[in-house]
């Protein structure tokens, strides 16, 4: 139960903390990002709803025009027949039938009277009174009317007023009436998914076309300079079908990449914490088979000193050949017995050591001799490269020797058939760095991985200690070492000590 528990606890920490960098981030983002598109999507609607809106307002104008310019023609013609009714009222009747956008034509004396009209009238009919047929007096140009019910047809029209001028005397007013219904089904047959509403100078409604919803609407206006008219192109957008299918796309996009993210950093932390376990782990051993080792050291020593007085004593009274090669191979195993202890004890809690600055140059010089002896015995070639200036080291020189003399060892062992030694030493911004290279069998990337492990060893009389205790000596020192290797191709351990300040 308790540890049920725990995995609860573990479960429920692991999904707040997702929750709070992954989940609560993706929500806040794909809603701001949703809302962005929304206002892009209306900002484009906008524009749509505009480009509609211009485009039928110059239809209008275009319409207008047209309707004006074809007006003024026929003005133009009458003009020459205005003295004779009959003629002028043949034009318009003849006019009327050719041209559906007129509703009728009408001749208005100057003081408003209609003495012709195209539709049949029962009464006498004025239109002094409309200010469409004043201004056209007052400026002797054509003057179009806001919509209204006329008075012949009692239908919705716009009166366009054109005065026929002859010697700058304005004679009488030609006035026609334009179907809005033709202007409706003008805009209607440009129409595509809009809606387009039609309004005059006091924002009443003249023409309605289209029929869309009312809700989530994209509105844009214009105005005809002919007529004071505006023009409203209106769009459907729905913003909740918008905003959601751009919340869940980038929700799961960003659920993806936030989840990826986090596992990876679960995956690094754990990785981490197992590697600095291990490193810990790895301590602890180190600590306890060093505890172990030096006080094995110091037991095995004491009586080992007795042992090798004793075999001395007996070497001397017994001088008969074969009881002096017994004694020969007691001697080299009890030395080599010795060897392991004094190991021990570097592996064990080193000593305080009183440190001395060297040349660094100078310690490999000395062992040089050493080791090319050891190399010409091996059929082993050595080059030995030095740096031009003083690389000064603070160590234990005796202890320096003994990790070089260790890996030049270890280099000649890999090489039985013979090859090619090399120690390199150089400079690197405030460090010291040795190399010791071979061209022998190399090593396994798993052998590398356990070449510092104390007692792991791949010679067949080998203590497994070596390189534990140059790893040892080397931090002790505040240095680094570093193997690389590959099978068949030689193995480099590089060496790097800080350089000590003089």
């Amino acid at each position: 139960m308790a540890f049920i528990r725990l995995l609860n606890s573990i479960f429920k920490k692991k999904l707040s903390i997702y929750l709070l960098l992954a989940m609560i981030p993706s929500v806040v983002i794909s809603t701001v990002l949703a809302q962005h598109q929304v206002r892009m999507e209306e900002s484009q609607y906008k524009s749509k709803a505009t480009e509609y809106a211009n485009f039928h307002a110059m239809n209008i104008e275009n319409f207008l025009g047209e309707t004006v310019g074809r007006l003024e023609m026929l003005a133009t013609f009458i003009k020459l027949q205005h003295k004779n009714l009959n003629d002028v009222e043949k034009i318009l009747r003849e006019t009327t039938g050719n041209d559906p956008r007129f509703s009728g034509f009408y001749w208005a004396g100057i003081n408003g009277d209609l003495l012709i009209s195209t539709n049949p009238t029962t009464n006498q009919i004025n239109v002094s009174d409309r200010s469409y047929f004043q201004q056209a007096l007052k400026t002797k140009e054509t003057s179009v009317s806001e919509p209204h019910i006329g008075r012949v047809t009692g239908r919705f029209i716009i009166s366009i007023a054109t005065p026929i001028v002859d010697q700058g005397q304005v004679k009488g007013v030609l006035v026609a009436s334009l179907r809005l219904d033709e202007i409706e089904a003008a805009i209607k047959s440009l129409l595509k998914d809009e809606m387009i509403i039609v309004a005059d100078g006091t924002d009443e409604i003249i023409i309605k076309a289209g029929s869309i919803p009312t809700e989530h609407l994209v509105r844009s206006s214009m105005k005809v300079t002919r007529v004071p008219w505006s023009i409203s192109a209106s769009i459907p957008i729905d913003n909740d079908e918008v905003f959601w299918a751009n919340f869940l796309h980038n929700l799961i996009l960003f659920i993806t990449v936030t989840s990826i993210l986090f596992l990876s950093a679960q995956y690094y932390l754990l990785k981490r914490k197992i590697k600095k376990e291990n490193e810990q782990t790895e301590i602890h051993k180190l600590e306890l088979i060093s505890k172990l080792a030096a006080s094995t050291a110091h037991e095995i020593r004491n009586p080992l000193t007795g042992i090798k007085g004793l075999v001395k004593l007996l070497s001397e009274e017994y001088k008969d050949q074969k009881a002096q090669s017994y004694f020969e191979v007691i001697q080299t195993e009890i030395d080599r017995i010795n060897s392991i202890v004094s190991e021990l004890l570097v592996l064990g809690k080193p000593t305080a050591y009183n440190f001395t600055t060297y040349n660094a140059n100078d310690i490999i010089a000395e062992i040089e001799p050493i080791i090319l002896s050891e190399a010409n015995y091996m059929n082993v070639e050595l080059i030995t490269q030095y740096h031009p200036e003083n690389l000064a080291v603070s160590c234990v020189k005796d202890q320096l020797k003994q990790v070089i003399l260790n890996l030049a060892k270890n280099s000649l062992q890999a090489m039985p058939g013979g090859g090619k030694l090399s120690i390199n030493i150089e400079k690197r911004a405030n460090s010291c760095k040795i190399t010791v290279a071979d061209d022998g069998v190399g090593m396994q990337k798993d052998q590398i991985a356990q070449a510092f492990i104390p007692f792991y060893t791949l010679k067949k009389d080998g203590s497994g200690l070596g390189l534990t205790v140059c790893k040892r000596i080397i931090d002790s020192y505040g240095g680094n070492i570093f193997i690389k290797s590959a099978p068949n191709e030689g193995t480099q351990v590089e060496i790097t000590l800080p350089l000590a300040v003089e």
